[in-house]
């Protein structure tokens, strides 16, 4: 009886946890108001110990619960089959592994829910970043152009600044600017409050080569409370990709957001690396942007505003990985890249639109317009 009475129990708690937190995200869909409520007064007081808990790790917690989930998927089914044909006459015992792996699973489900919800899905439905801090603007060409040339004469300014190794590589090193990013996050805090409280150290992924695959250089992980890096990534990328993921620690979860809120705390900092690393991300969104949209009679316009970057940028720093990169790490491809990238993209859009994010992957470039509105409000970036 009383084992009966615990797996009642249990159910019961399953139950009602699905159905609560299925009925948040409901109630978030439905009313803004109370997701932008959620998102500045519940989120910070629910994430801050989550957060403060897993920065104590010197590794990814997310990446290892990733990995023992894959690891269970491999190694457990096999075995699971196993055991079922070897115990095909203990019914009972079948019967009660069978139960025990079931609710095992449906609890790890419930929490994979639970923390996607509150750290993820409800922020999806809430007032946009840009929406509370920052007027749209008229987007034209020559906004673009002015952009796109105020960011060119930065680079241009900065090039020259760092330390480069033989092959012309910006070389630095992750205690010369992790601390200064969550310093310029929290500095930027007082003039956007959302941005305000504890901010951990983002960890480096020991898998980086098949993030690489998948072309994600940082990764925000939920239902850790993470901000993670790709660590094969060039150093002069990375202070910029870090912001971005703490940012989504902060609730800005849309892509464009997070990336313009890093590139805005980057640029206002003392450190000169977060300052370049920020208009290096600047320029690549302006630039493919305005390379892509502006006709044949802007051409000239558009040479002229990125006439001030230095060959050194275009040949060694705009790009995530040194050009020995993939070569290099051929040995570590299981899975052939151009795949792994496929459904990765895949994946993440159909995740983006499922958040009712229509753009999908698309929204990644959307950067441009924030960094127009930006200028055109301050004529300076």
């Amino acid at each position: 009886m009383r084992g009966q009475r615990a797996i009642k129990r249990g159910t019961v708690i399953l139950i009602a946890g699905f159905a609560f937190f299925a009925a948040l995200n409901i109630l978030a869909r439905l009313s803004t108001q109370f997701s932008d409520f959620y998102v500045g007064k519940i989120y910070p007081v629910i994430s801050t110990p989550f957060i403060f808990l897993s920065g104590l790790l010197p590794f990814s917690l997310g990446e290892l619960m990733i990995a023992l989930a894959v690891a269970a998927f491999f190694l457990g089914i096999p075995a699971l089959v196993l055991f079922l044909v070897l115990k095909r006459r203990s019914a009972g015992l079948r019967k009660r592994v069978l139960l025990k792996l079931s609710k095992t699973v449906l609890w790890i489900a419930l929490y994979i829910f639970a923390t996607e919800t509150l750290g993820c899905f409800i922020m999806y439905q809430c007032s946009t970043f840009s929406d509370r801090y920052l007027p749209a603007s008229e987007h034209t060409n020559e906004l673009l152009l002015d952009t796109l040339g105020a960011v060119a004469k930065r680079l241009g300014e900065l090039s020259d600044e760092f330390e480069r190794d033989g092959e012309g590589y910006i070389v630095l090193k992750t205690q010369d600017y992790i601390e200064d990013c969550k310093t310029a996050m929290s500095q930027l805090a007082g003039e956007y409050l959302m941005l305000s409280g504890y901010y951990p150290s983002p960890k480096p992924i020991i898998s980086s080569y098949f993030m690489s695959q998948q072309g994600i250089i940082g990764l925000y992980i939920p239902f850790a409370f993470e901000a993670t890096y790709n660590r094969d990534t060039q150093d002069i990328s990375k202070p910029c990709t870090l912001c971005h993921e703490l940012s989504h620690l902060k609730g800005v979860i849309q892509e464009d957001e997070a990336s313009f809120v890093a590139i805005l705390a980057c640029t206002r900092s003392e450190n000169t690396a977060l300052r370049y690393s920020a208009y290096l991300d600047a320029f690549y969104y302006l630039y493919s942007n305005a390379s892509e949209l502006l006709g044949t009679e802007y051409e000239p316009m558009l040479r002229e505003a990125v006439s001030e970057v230095p060959d050194v940028v275009w040949e060694k720093d705009l790009y995530s990985y040194r050009a020995d990169y993939w070569e290099t790490n051929s040995d570590k491809e299981i899975i052939p890249t151009e795949t792994v990238q496929a459904v990765s993209e895949a994946l993440t859009d159909a995740m983006l639109k499922s958040n009712d994010v229509e753009e999908g992957i698309l929204i990644y470039y959307r950067v441009t317009e924030l960094l127009m509105d930006y200028y055109a409000l301050n004529q300076s970036i």
